[in-house]
This record gives C-alpha cells, structure tokens and sequence, in this order.
C-alpha cells in the first residue's frame, strides 16, 4: 500500500523536499571539492594535469548514457531504492578519492558518480514537482536547486580550507559522514518507504531522441551545451590550474598565508553562491524586461568578464571579474532553463528536459577536457576570451532564431 503524502500549504517547502535536497546537498560536497583540489594539487594523487582533465570530464560524459537509464530506474523500481542505493554507493566514491592514488580505481570512481548523479538529481527533481501543486511548483523546484548547491559551497569552500590544513583525506571523510547522515535523515524522513513502481511502462528511446526534431529544442540545446561548456566544465575545472600558474601555490595577503586549494575554494565557492541567490532574479528580469533582452545583455556580460579574466595580474581585479562572469552566467542559465520550459508542451516537457540536461552534461564534461589535457596553462587566457566571444554569437544567433519563429508560447518574449 503506498503511502500518502500531503502538500505542505505553507510557503516553506515541506519536509520531504527538505530532506531529500539536504541529502544531494550532502552528496555533493566531495565532487565539489575535487574541482578545487585535483588541479590545483595533482601531485597529491600522483596525477599529470592531463589525467586530472579526464577524471574531472569523465563523470560528465557518462551521464549522457545514465541520464535516460535514471529515469527508466525510477519509473521501475519508484524513488526510495534507486535513491537510496546511489547514496551509499557515493561513499564508496568518497573513499575512493581519500585512499586511492591509482588512475584507473579513480576512474571508475567518477563513472560510479556520475552516475549517482543522474539518480540523485533526477530524485530531487521528481520528489520537488510531486509535493507541489500549480501554486507552488516554482518555489520548491528552485528551493529544492538552491539547497543543492549549498553542497558546492561547502564543498569548495571548506574541501580547499581543510585540504590545505588537515589534508584531503580528512576532508573526504568528514564529507562522507555528513553523507551518512544525510541518508539515515532521508530514508526516515522521506516518507517514500512505501512508494514503489511509477508507471508500468519506461519512456522509449525514439522519445527521448525524437524531441530533437523540434528546431526550437535543437537549437536551445546547443546553446545549453555551448554554456555548459564555458560556465560549468571550462571555469570550473581550470580555475585552480589557472590560479597556479599565474601566482604559483601560495597567496601572501597583508596577514596570512593561503593555499592555492583554498584560494580557488573560496572562488569557485563564489559561483556556487551565485547560483543560489541570484538564480531567482534571473526569472524576474526575464518576466520584467523580456526573455531574449535578458538572454543577451547576460551573455554579453558573461563574454566580457571572459575576455577580461586573462588581462588582470591584480587577485583582486580577478576576483571582481569572477564575480561577474559568475552571475551573469547565472542569468544567462536561467533565461535558457525558462525558454526550455516555455517551448516544451505538456507531452513533452519530462523528455524535453531530459535532452537539455544531457547537452548541458556533455558541454560540461568536455570543459576540463578542453581546458585541461588539450592545452597547456598559459593559453587558458586566449581559451577564456575565445568561448566568450563565441557564447555571445550563439546566444545572439539562437535569440534570433527563435524571434524569427516566434511560436504561440513565446509571444511574450
């Protein structure tokens, strides 16, 4: 007998979404980390940077297969035993980070993530929108994003400030403790014990490929790939790298002494922020001022505090820069998260989705490649401009396209 769930009328988001964001936002921490500390300290698993780009891409390009195979595994088998098995088999990730220094164990490791991932956002995603009703669906899918992210933050800012003072190791399992607790949290909590199979019948490829076929999906796909690429993989990845070799390991500031990993922790730590309170802004702009005028001024923002990021010798002139690029790339996101919502019809919008989040995973996973194993560090400022300036055309390009079909759904624009 399943087990019946009542909607919380309040304004905050009830108990099960709180607890399953948590245990995400938990999960999360140890991947946050490893962006900070893995290319700013390759030596402490004994990696070449080039290794580093693959670990780092890798748990990204598998997701384009894991991201279809989640939601069959949900559909089949409901959301308690998928979620449950992808948290405590994140723990074995963990350890593995911690404790390993052999390249094909690590590996593995990141296939195991990625594809925890995909269950795990996809959980999230689908426990956010079944406790909502049409009044509140907006508010606990973006608290349920936010809360998330909190684990990017932690994850960065406190992953580098211990690694640097008590070593990685103990960082990775205070990580995997908060884990530990956020799952016993979840499976007491959650209220989906008794949940089980959602539907009979799991989507079929054809579908999940077929929205495609819409230009207007296609091209905003792209453009999401392209953002991915840039904002999430490329940034994300070679920050640390970036920061190494153009100060070198430590920052001497007018008192203290920090560690690159820290340094490149609070910085990334900044992106994570950003894109939890500034997120919410990005749909009241774009309903204010018009989808495609926000889209466009955030892309031209984004590009320049690209082409500005290699220019500056001053950490503080970069770290304004960052700042910029960080929520203006934010805005940019969410004015191509709410196109994607406004062009999807009912039928579609689980698939449509889907094939969005794919192409922003792929772009993700191919920016540590990129930036990464391909090039060496002192060619990250000409990378740096290059994608701005090739963001903004194709933003530009897919407003254009889009201005010109103008469907029903996107008169408003």
């Amino acid at each position: 007998m399943e087990a019946v769930i009542k909607l919380n009328p309040s304004k905050m988001p009830p108990l099960p979404i709180l607890v399953t964001s948590l245990s995400v936002s938990a999960a999360l921490l140890g991947d946050a980390m490893l962006y900070v500390v893995m290319p700013s300290r390759p030596e402490l698993w004994h990696l070449t940077i080039i290794q580093v780009g693959i670990l780092l891409s890798i748990n990204r390009l598998v997701r384009l297969l894991t991201n279809p195979l989640s939601s069959v595994l949900v559909e089949r088998y409901g959301v308690y035993t998928p979620f449950r098995i992808s948290l405590l088999s994140s723990l074995g990730v963990l350890a593995a980070y911690a404790y390993s220094k052999n390249f094909i164990v690590l590996v593995f490791a990141r296939l195991l993530w990625g594809t925890c991932w995909s269950v795990l956002r996809l959980v999230s995603q689908w426990v956010a929108s079944d406790q909502s009703t049409e009044e509140n669906i907006g508010l606990n899918l973006s608290s349920n994003a936010s809360i998330i992210r909190i684990g990017s933050i932690g994850g960065a800012v406190f992953g580098g400030l211990l690694s640097d003072y008590l070593g990685y190791e103990i960082a990775f399992l205070l990580f995997g403790i908060f884990t530990l607790i956020g799952f016993f949290i979840w499976i007491r909590n959650s209220g989906y014990q008794g949940r089980g199979q959602l539907i009979k019948k799991g989507r079929k490829a054809t579908e999940f490929i077929g929205v495609l076929k819409d230009p207007n999906v296609l091209i905003l796909s792209i453009a999401s790939m392209l953002s991915g690429l840039v904002f999430s993989g490329l940034i994300g990845a070679t920050l640390g790298h970036f920061l190494r070799y153009k100060y070198g390991l430590d920052f001497d500031l007018i008192l203290i002494t920090l560690g690159v990993a820290t340094v490149t922790g609070f910085a990334l730590g900044m992106k994570s922020c950003a894109e939890v309170f500034v997120g919410p802004f990005g749909g009241y702009f774009s309903d204010k001022y018009g989808r495609y005028k926000t889209l466009v001024l955030s892309s031209g923002f984004t590009s320049i505090g690209l082409i500005g990021l290699g220019g500056f010798d001053s950490l503080l002139l970069i770290f304004i820069v960052l700042i910029l690029v960080f929520i203006m790339g934010v805005m940019l996101m969410m004015q191509l998260l709410t196109l994607v919502g406004v062009v999807a019809t009912d039928e579609s919008r689980s698939q449509v989705f889907s094939v969005y989040n794919t192409f922003q995973d792929f772009g993700s996973a191919l920016g540590p490649l990129v930036g990464l194993s391909l090039i060496t560090a002192n060619l990250l400022p000409v990378v740096y401009s290059a994608s701005g300036v090739c963001l903004f055309f194709l933003i530009l390009g897919t407003c254009l396209f889009l201005n010109k079909r103008r469907p029903t759904s996107l008169e408003r624009t």
